[in-house]
């Protein structure tokens, strides 16, 4: 077995995405870094772990991934999920069966069968953001802002809010509300005049989910304030 454990963050965060079917242009697009820096950074991952193909030695990555992945809280220091909570349900987990289980899939469906109703098709695939409160590269006054994200279906109560790092992030409120229609998320924060970094969902934190247990695909918002 490869040894994964000189890989850095950001190669552990290409090769997850390779994993999860992203090109390295798409992955250069989720993580803020162009095409020939991830291609790189795969070479430089090729050689630290002795494989010679970036699709196999993602797939071991996530293999770790998998093995090795705990729910919990992480520091804004580490670029890591800010939601402040020691637990997050998730839908794919055996201890969600039973009642609890019963109660998310009897959401989802009232839900989608509405949207049917309603003449619209019931969203398929994981849940993507649609929408940001402020729009990204928006510039907003110094002071009290909420930041929202909207996604294209109803989502479980789970949220992974990133960090950059501290200097880049707002301070907010310890967790967002949701929106009656599960699909929008709204945290209050305070900024100051600067360049902010957000990021919803992560190749390592993923708990932006669907009702049904699908991790959102990872988006960025970028503004400023002055």
């Amino acid at each position: 077995m490869p040894d994964l454990s000189r890989l850095s963050d950001t190669e552990r965060q290409i090769l997850l995405l390779l994993a999860r079917g992203h090109t390295a242009k798409s992955a250069a697009t989720v993580l803020d870094l162009t095409e020939a820096a991830v291609n790189e950074r795969l070479r430089e991952a090729r050689r630290k772990a002795g494989v010679g193909s970036s699709r196999e030695l993602a797939r071991l990555a996530a293999a770790q991934e998998n093995r090795d992945e705990k729910i919990g809280v992480a520091d804004a220091a580490t670029g890591g999920d800010t939601g402040r909570r020691p637990f997050v349900l998730r839908a794919r987990w055996p201890l969600l069966l039973g009642a609890l289980c019963m109660i998310i899939l009897a959401s989802a469906v009232g839900v989608f069968a509405a949207l049917a109703v309603a003449g619209h098709p019931a969203p398929s695939g994981p849940p993507r953001v649609v929408a940001t409160s402020p729009a990204v590269g928006a510039e907003v006054a110094a002071g009290k802002i909420a930041i929202k994200v909207t996604f294209d279906q109803p989502m479980a109560p789970g949220y992974s809010f990133i960090a950059r790092d501290k200097a880049s992030y707002p301070t907010c409120a310890p967790k967002p509300t949701q929106s009656a229609d599960g699909r929008s998320f709204t945290l209050d924060c305070v900024v100051q005049p600067g360049d902010y970094w957000i990021g919803f969902n992560s190749p390592r934190f993923r708990n932006f989910t669907s009702v049904a247990g699908a991790p959102a695909v990872p988006a960025l918002l970028r503004f400023s304030a002055h």
